[in-house]
């Protein structure tokens, strides 16, 4: 192996992470190279004086002030926190655009509806025929 792929694999060579022939691998690079065996001993150190740190305990209200942070941050909203986080100009658009289709619908209803089997004007008029439908 290279240096640079041994250097990529020091980290998990270290903690004992790597497969048991990556391991003999890195192990044997180590003892012809010093370069690497500098950077294997750097890491060492640090994990060393990171173990050497005394353990940190969380709070018990950690937990707790955590799931809430959580739950008001990442569940999805309601319609009404929805529309309350809308700004005034987002609501009318949402309003405008919401009405245009209700009366669009309404139209498009009203206007097949009055449209008899007899006119000639029914756009539907063969499908309603062919199935036996009439509006």
């Amino acid at each position: 192996m290279q240096c640079f792929e041994i250097r990529k694999r020091l980290n998990a060579w270290v903690d004992n992470e790597l497969p048991l022939h990556d391991a003999e691998e890195v192990a044997c690079h180590l003892k012809n190279c010093l370069s690497c065996r500098l950077a294997a001993k750097d890491i060492q150190e640090i994990v060393d004086s990171m173990d050497a740190l005394p353990a940190i305990h969380a709070p018990v209200t950690l937990s707790r002030k955590t799931l809430r942070s959580f739950r008001v941050n990442f569940e999805k909203p309601g319609m009404a926190e929805w529309w309350q986080g809308l700004s005034l100009a987002m609501r009318g658009a949402v309003f405008g655009v919401v009405l245009a289709g209700l009366l669009c619908g309404a139209m498009l209803g009203t206007s097949i509806y009055s449209l008899g089997p007899d006119s000639q004007a029914n756009p539907y008029r063969a499908v309603y025929a062919s199935k036996g439908i009439l509006p």
